[in-house]
């Protein structure tokens, strides 16, 4: 499945770069109210209305370093993504963020690039084992069947 915004079409392991805020789910801090974000397409849901992402992230926030969480950090290769990043950063996997395919549009939603094979398919296989999600959740993003 993919889903198009802006004349672009947006596909599963794509890299956007976008403005997000506290209402989709960012943490912010200092005087922060909005921060531009890449971020990854793990799944669309059902009805092709909304994606389901992971941030892209160059630190590990210290509320993430637990032992489980830090468990959910997939690293990324700068050399792999030169156009994209500038230092070894990290797909945070404990957490999906769902945008609206509409908000995307509002937020002036850029594709960047989209992850490499192997790490696609590393992530995928960690969102289908982990426990951090329920089964429903994973369904509603496609990454795990409905029944």
């Amino acid at each position: 499945m993919n889903m198009e915004t802006s004349g672009q079409h947006i596909h599963l392991g794509d890299i956007l770069y976008l403005q997000l805020d506290e209402d989709d789910g960012l943490t912010l801090t200092g005087a922060y109210h909005t921060r531009r974000k890449y971020i990854v397409v793990i799944g669309f849901t059902p009805e092709g209305t909304a994606i389901g992402s992971l941030l892209i992230n160059s630190h590990i926030a210290i509320f993430k370093r637990s032992r489980e969480l830090m468990d959910c950090q997939y690293p990324l290769l700068a050399r792999h993504y030169p156009d994209i990043l500038q230092y070894d950063s990290w797909l945070d996997c404990s957490d999906i963020f769902e945008l609206p395919q509409n908000r995307l549009a509002e937020k002036n939603c850029i594709v960047k690039g989209q992850l490499i094979t192997e790490d696609l398919e590393r992530v995928t296989e960690f969102l289908i084992e982990t426990d951090v999600f329920d089964n429903a959740t994973k369904r509603r993003y496609g990454i795990l069947p409905y029944e």
